[in-house]
């Protein structure tokens, strides 16, 4: 009779997923490029805020990706959260559709997470095309004056910040989805600074890590227009407004009216239609009425901690 042999069970691991979300508004002259950056192993959704355009910039791409179009242009944020949902990754790193990562960008952030661990939000090195840093360094409600931000020669490596740059961020998305992902309520512009104090008030460290880096065109993500320039700074002020009530840092129009309304006219005498658009959108995105405010136990308290530090 044969002796019965012992079975060894090794439980091993298997590397974390990721899953690239890119949010589309008349985005596909950039798209194609942006979507055919990210390695073949990784699941890429992209969802399409009912754009005029159409996506039939999507004939374009060679890799297989997840199109999720929404019937209406519901927002950024809206839109983000949609493909989080979507995505089967363990992680979701948010990218925009005028960026390209590097080849060991996904990487080199995970492993950061595997060095510093969960949650937390992880940034790359974001980089313009001219390969200048855009670090994110200031908010509305935390503006950092100049003198105190921080210099190339003084980053030796990893740091973290208070301050998300929506244009490339990873994390994991149970996590994502359990802190409320975007404010809905936000319809484009300042979620991500929103999304950034409410992970800090929740014990979670944003940390940007220096050898993971993104190329980001910057302003190239829809299609320009007088139209578009008008739009994006009615929703910008808007947010603004709305990002100021819901952390208790509200502040008179009164006299943003009347300066802005001044320009509208020098514009007109100077036939600069693009500062006009960028005036008068100002000006409807501060007479618009405001979404209603989040229950007070979503928490809105600004917490003023030490700006930056190494993370250990």
């Amino acid at each position: 009779m044969t002796t019965p042999q012992r079975l060894l069970f090794v439980n091993v691991r298997k590397p974390p997923s990721v899953s690239v979300v890119f949010v589309s508004y008349n985005s596909g002259s950039v798209l194609p490029r942006a979507i055919a950056s990210v390695p073949a192993a990784h699941q890429v959704v992209v969802v399409d805020n009912a754009s005029p355009e159409g996506t039939g910039w999507a004939e374009a791409v060679a890799r297989p990706f997840d199109l999720l179009a929404l019937d209406a242009n519901l927002g950024f944020g809206t839109a983000c959260n949609a493909g989080a949902r979507a995505a089967r990754g363990d992680y979701v790193l948010f990218l925009n559709p005028d960026a390209v990562l590097d080849e060991a960008t996904i990487p080199a952030l995970i492993d950061a997470v595997k060095r510093y661990g969960d949650p937390a939000i992880f940034m790359p090195a974001i980089l313009g095309e001219n390969g200048r840093p855009m670090r994110k360094e200031g908010s509305i409600l935390e503006p950092v004056p100049r003198k105190r931000r921080l210099k190339g020669e003084e980053i030796a490596g990893d740091y973290c910040t208070r301050f998300v740059h929506g244009a490339a961020f990873l994390m994991e998305r149970r996590a994502f989805l359990a802190l409320g992902g975007f404010d809905e309520r936000i319809f484009l512009y300042h979620e991500d600074d929103d999304l950034a104090l409410r992970a800090l008030n929740g014990g979670i460290p944003i940390i940007v890590v220096t050898g993971a880096r993104v190329v980001h065109a910057g302003g190239k993500s829809s299609t320009p227009s007088w139209r578009q320039t008008f739009r994006i700074n009615r929703f910008k002020k808007q947010s603004e407004r709305y990002v100021r009530a819901k952390y208790g840092a509200s502040r008179g129009t009164g006299a943003e009216l009347l300066h802005l309304a001044a320009g509208c006219l020098l514009s007109v005498l100077m036939l600069d239609i693009h500062r006009l658009m960028i005036r008068s959108g100002k000006i409807a995105g501060l007479i618009d009425p405001l979404p209603s405010l989040p229950a007070p136990s979503e928490g809105r308290s600004v917490d003023r901690a030490e700006p930056m530090r190494r993370p250990r």
